[in-house]
This record gives structure tokens, C-alpha cells and sequence, in this order.
């Protein structure tokens, strides 16, 4: 339970730190934030395609 809540107080924290950044850095954030998500949903698409063998995304191939 201490790592858990280690990793809890520093979510708060950095929360924190965000609502002081300009507007302009808030949104660069948000912006790399949005990237890196789609970027991994892209690949668990992939893994669940190379696992399941079926095209979930309607691309035409598997994988």
C-alpha cells in the first residue's frame, strides 16, 4: 500500500505543478499526453489483433 500511495501523492503533486503552468504549456502537455495515448492504443490494437487473429480495427489485414 505505501508504493500505491507514494505514486498517488505524486500524481497530487504534479497536479499541482500543472495548474500553475501557462496555458501554452498546458496544452503542449495535453497535446504529448493525447500522442502517447494513441500511440499505445495503437499498439494494444495490434498485440490484440496478433492474438485474437481477427482484423478489430476493419484495416483489411491482421496485425
Amino acid at each position: 500500500m505505501g508504493m500505491l500511495w507514494e505514486i498517488v501523492q505524486t500524481g497530487l503533486m504534479y497536479g499541482q505543478k500543472r495548474k500553475s503552468d501557462s496555458i501554452d504549456d498546458r496544452v503542449q502537455y495535453l497535446e504529448a499526453q493525447l500522442a502517447a495515448t494513441q500511440s499505445t492504443l495503437r499498439n494494444l490494437v495490434v498485440k490484440l489483433e496478433e492474438i485474437l487473429e481477427r482484423d478489430i480495427n476493419g484495416d483489411g489485414k491482421i496485425g
